[in-house]
C-alpha cells in the first residue's frame, strides 16, 4: 500500500500544473426558478478579491481562480445570502454550478448574510421531514458509494442495505422491502434505474445505470414525502441531470476494473447557449469476475445525455435520457459426480435485459411569479429469461421461459406560483398510458412441459394530480400542506393522500419538524396477471397497498459545519396483499419468478423507530458522518399472526470519515473509511426432514421468520488522488469495499452430503480507477 500510494504521489506531479480556472453558471430564484439578475457571486478571501455579477439571464463567470477548493458567497437584494464552501475548482474542466437563491421573507428589513449552506438541505423546498440531498462528489468521495446513489443512501439514517450490499445495491428503507422505492429522474417517474435490475431482488440491481458524474444534487425521501410524490411504500430518489457547460467543451476518459467510460459536454455550437451532455460506459466486467465467486458470466453498458436549449421568449427545453442493456449467463457442469448445488451445477441460462427512459421537458418562467414544466417521456423495461435444467439422465430441458416487455408513455405539468414570499404554491397533473406484454412460464417441480405462470398483454392508464402549499406562518413557523390523487384504470382504485408537514425554528439554530402522509404503492404487473390454475386471473382487482407515516424530529446546528438530528417515525401499513389463510405477505418478499398465488388487501403491517444523524459537513479538508436507527418491523399475514418482518434488522449504525489534503501546489489527496454494523434479515427455519425429502430447502413458513442471519460488519474503502497538470487533470481512485470480509449467509442443499447446509459467502470488491478530465 505504501509504494501504490508513493506511486500515485510522483507519477503526474512532475508536470507543471495549470494554477488558475473558471467558476461559472448561473443564480436562480429557488422556487420560480427565474434568473436572478445582479446577484454578486464573491470567491471569499482572495487576493485580490474575486468575483462577478449575474446578467440578465442570471448567468456568472468567476475568472483565474486558484485551484483547489473555495467558498463562495451569494448575495442578491431581496434574497437571503447564501455561502458555498467546499467549491472544487480542478485543471482540464471548468466548475459549473447552478445556484438557487431563497427570497428573504421578511422584506424591507435588513438581509444579513446567512451561514455556509450544510450538506444535506433537501432540493424540493416543501420536504419538511426525512429528506436530503446528496451529489455526484459525494458518490465518489463516500466509502462505500461506488458511485452508486443507492448505495450512498445506504449511509444514511432510516436507510439499511438488505446482507453486505455487495452482491446488489438494494435498500431496505425504514424496514420496509426495496421494492417500495420509487425512481424518478428530471421529475418522471422511470423503471427500475440499475443493472440486472430486480433480478435477484425486486427494487435492487447490481448498480445504477447511469455514471454518478451526470448527477446534479439530487434528494432521497425515507418518509412523509411532499404531496407531490406519489406509487411509493417506502422512499423516494428525486434525481436530477446537471448542464453541460456552456462556454467550452471538455471530456472526460475513465478506466477502471469494471470498464470504461467516456464523457463529453460543451455547447452544441460554440457560442450558442445550447448544451450537451453524454455519457458512456461498457463493461465486461472480465477483469473482476476472476475476483469473485461466481461461474456465471456479465456484460453490461450504458448511455445517459442530456441536452438543453434555452430560448429567448419560448422558455428553455431539455431533452434528456438513459438507457443500458445487460447480459448474464451461467453453464451448466456436465460431470454429475462434481455436482454440490442443483442450481449451480445443473442449470443453464440466458438473461438479456434492456431498460430505457427519454423525455423532453420544457421550463417556462412567467413573469417573476410564475413557472411551468411540462413533460412528456417514453419509458420500456424488457426482460428475456431462458432457463434449462439438467435431469438425472443428464439431459437439458426447459425449466423456465421469461418474456416481458412494459413501457410507459408519461405527459405531465407542474405550475409553481408564489403569490408572495410567505406563500407557494404548486400543482401538477401526469397521465401514463402503460403497456404490458408477459408471458412467463415454468416447469412444475422442474418436470416439463412448462406451464403459463403469468401470461397477458394490454395497456391501461395510471393517472396522478397533486396541489400542496408553503406557508411561512410567524418568523421561524412554516407549514406545508396538500393532498395526492392517483388512479389505476386496471384495477379501478382511485385514492386521495393528504400530505402536511410543519416546522419551527424556535431558538438560533434549533427547529422541531412534524409530518404526516397517507401513501399508496401499485404492484409490479406480473402480481395482477398470475394464472394459479393456469386459466383464471384472480388478482385482476388487486388494490393498492397503503400506509400511514407519521415523522417527528429535531435538528439543531452546532456550529457552521456540525448538525446534530434526531427522528422519531411510526409507519401502519393496511391493504397489504396476502394469500388468505397463509403467513405470505407481499412487503417481506424479495424476489420470487414462480410466484402464482391468488392474493387479498387483507394484511398489516407496522415500522416504528428512532434515528440519529450527527454531521460535519467539508470544512478545512476535513469531513465526518455518523447515523444510527433502532426500528422494529413487524406484519399480520393472512393468518391472522403478527411476525416480524424479513427486513426487522433491528438496527443500523454507520461511521464515516475523510481528509482531503493538498500536495504540492494543487494536487488533492483524499483517504475517506466507512464502517457499517447491521442487524440481520429475518429468515424462516428449514424443515429439514422436508427437505431431504425433497433435496432442496423447504422453508417451515408456518414459523415465518423466526430465525435471524448474522449480523454485517462492514468496511470501506476509498483513497483519491487529483493531480492538476498543465492543461488536464487526472484522478486515480481506488474503491474498496468490504474490507473486513464480511459474509452473506444462505442456506442450500448440498448434492453430496445429502442435506442443508449453510453457504457464508464474502469477498472484497476492488474498484481501481483512473480518469482523465480534458
Amino acid at each position: 500500500m505504501r509504494s501504490l500510494l508513493l506511486l500515485l504521489l510522483l507519477l503526474p506531479s512532475a508536470a507543471l500544473a495549470q494554477s488558475v480556472q473558471t467558476i461559472r453558471g448561473s443564480v436562480l430564484d429557488r422556487d420560480t426558478r427565474a434568473p436572478v439578475i445582479g446577484a454578486t457571486v464573491l470567491v471569499v478571501d482572495s487576493e485580490p478579491l474575486l468575483g462577478s455579477a449575474s446578467d440578465t439571464d442570471g448567468r456568472f463567470a468567476v475568472e483565474r481562480v486558484p485551484l483547489g477548493r473555495h467558498t463562495l458567497e451569494v448575495r442578491s437584494l431581496g434574497y437571503e445570502s447564501l455561502r458555498l464552501p467546499n467549491v472544487l475548482v480542478s485543471a482540464g474542466q471548468e466548475t459549473v454550478l447552478e445556484i438557487a437563491l431563497s427570497e428573504a421573507v421578511l422584506a424591507g428589513e435588513e438581509v444579513v448574510v446567512s451561514a455556509a449552506r450544510l450538506d444535506g438541505r433537501p432540493r424540493n423546498e416543501m420536504a419538511t421531514v426525512s429528506a436530503r440531498s446528496f451529489s455526484a462528489e459525494q458518490t465518489s468521495r463516500f466509502a462505500g458509494a461506488v458511485d452508486d446513489p443507492a448505495r450512498l443512501a445506504a449511509s444514511f439514517a432510516g436507510v439499511a442495505p438488505t446482507g453486505s450490499g455487495i452482491a446488489d445495491n438494494a435498500i431496505a428503507i425504514r424496514g420496509n422491502a426495496p421494492k417500495g422505492v420509487l425512481w424518478r429522474l428530471e421529475g418522471v417517474e422511470i423503471p427500475n434505474p440499475n443493472h440486472f435490475a430486480g433480478l435477484s431482488v425486486a427494487g435492487g440491481g447490481g448498480l445504477t445505470l447511469f455514471s454518478g458524474e451526470l448527477l446534479a444534487d439530487s434528494d432521497v425521501f425515507t418518509g412523509a414525502f411532499p404531496a407531490e410524490y406519489g406509487n411509493a411504500l417506502s422512499g423516494v430518489f428525486e434525481m436530477h441531470f446537471r448542464t453541460g457547460n456552456p462556454a467550452t467543451r471538455e471530456h472526460t476518459l475513465k478506466a477502471g476494473l469494471i470498464g470504461l467510460e467516456v464523457a463529453s459536454e460543451g455547447p452544441i455550437q460554440m457560442g450558442a447557449p445550447s448544451t450537451y451532455l453524454v455519457n458512456y460506459r461498457y463493461s465486461t466486467l472480465g477483469l473482476l469476475l476472476p475476483l469473485l465467486p461466481t461461474d456465471a458470466g456479465a456484460t453490461y453498458q450504458d448511455l445517459s445525455f442530456k441536452l438543453a436549449f434555452p430560448t429567448r421568449g419560448a422558455g428553455r427545453f431539455e431533452l434528456w435520457g438513459i438507457g443500458g442493456l445487460d447480459g448474464q449467463t451461467l453453464v451448466e457442469n456436465p460431470d454429475s459426480t462434481t455436482w454440490t448445488s442443483d442450481f449451480w451445477d445443473r442449470t443453464r441460462f440466458d438473461v438479456d435485459l434492456g431498460v430505457g427512459a427519454s423525455g423532453l421537458s420544457h421550463h417556462l418562467v412567467l413573469g417573476t411569479r410564475t413557472y411551468l414544466r411540462t413533460t412528456a417521456a417514453l419509458t420500456a423495461q424488457r426482460t428475456e429469461w431462458d432457463q434449462q435444467h439438467f435431469s438425472d439422465d443428464l439431459d437439458l430441458q426447459p425449466d423456465l421461459t421469461l418474456k416481458k416487455t412494459t413501457s410507459r408513455a408519461s405527459l405531465g405539468a407542474t405550475l409553481t406560483h408564489k403569490w408572495s414570499p410567505r406563500h407557494l404554491t404548486t400543482t401538477g397533473v401526469s397521465l401514463q398510458r402503460i403497456g404490458y406484454d408477459l408471458d412467463l412460464r415454468i416447469a412444475p417441480d422442474q418436470q416439463p412441459p412448462l406451464a403459463p405462470v403469468a401470461v397477458g398483454s394490454g395497456t391501461s392508464e395510471w393517472l396522478e394530480a397533486f396541489a400542496q402549499s408553503r406557508l411561512t406562518l410567524a418568523s421561524g413557523v412554516t407549514l406545508n400542506a396538500g393532498a395526492h390523487a392517483q388512479h389505476f384504470a386496471l384495477t379501478g382504485q382511485t385514492t386521495i393522500e393528504p400530505r402536511v408537514g410543519a416546522s419551527w425554528a424556535f431558538a438560533r439554530g434549533q427547529e422541531i419538524t412534524l409530518g404526516y402522509g397517507l401513501h399508496s404503492q401499485r404492484e409490479d404487473l406480473r402480481f395482477y396477471l398470475v394464472r394459479p390454475d393456469g386459466m383464471s386471473e384472480p388478482n385482476r382487482d388487486l388494490g393498492l397497498a397503503r400506509a400511514h407515516h407519521l415523522v417527528a424530529g429535531y435538528s439543531r446546528q452546532l456550529s457552521n459545519a456540525v448538525r446534530v438530528q434526531a427522528e422519531a417515525y411510526a409507519q401502519r401499513l393496511f391493504d397489504v396483499p396476502v394469500i388468505a389463510d397463509s403467513s405470505f405477505s407481499l412487503l417481506n418478499i424479495r424476489q420470487d419468478w414462480t410466484f402464482a398465488e391468488a392474493l387479498v388487501n387483507d394484511g398489516v403491517g407496522e415500522n416504528i423507530g428512532i434515528e440519529m444523524t450527527v454531521e460535519r459537513s467539508l470544512r478545512g479538508g476535513f469531513y465526518a458522518l455518523a447515523t444510527g436507527s433502532l426500528y422494529r418491523s413487524r406484519y399480520r399475514g393472512g393468518d391472522g399472526l403478527w411476525r416480524p418482518t424479513r427486513f426487522d434488522q433491528r438496527y443500523a449504525v454507520n461511521a464515516l470519515a475523510g481528509h482531503e489534503v493538498r500536495v504540492g501546489r494543487a494536487n488533492l489527496l483524499g483517504v475517506n473509511v466507512r464502517v457499517s454494523a447491521v442487524g440481520g434479515e429475518r429468515r424462516s427455519p428449514v424443515d429439514v426432514a422436508l427437505s431431504r425429502l425433497r433435496e432442496e430447502v423447504i422453508y417451515d413458513e408456518s414459523r415465518a421468520f423466526e430465525d435471524r442471519s448474522p449480523a454485517s460488519w462492514v468496511a470501506d474503502l476509498t483513497l483519491t488522488y487529483r493531480v492538476n497538470g498543465r492543461r488536464a487533470a487526472h484522478v486515480w481512485s481506488l474503491q474498496l469495499k468490504n474490507a473486513l470480509l464480511a459474509k452473506d449467509s444462505a442456506w442450500d442443499y448440498d448434492l453430496r452430503v445429502r442435506d442443508v447446509v449453510e453457504i457464508r459467502e464474502g469477498y472484497p470488491l476492488p474498484v481501481l480507477s483512473y480518469a482523465l478530465e480534458l
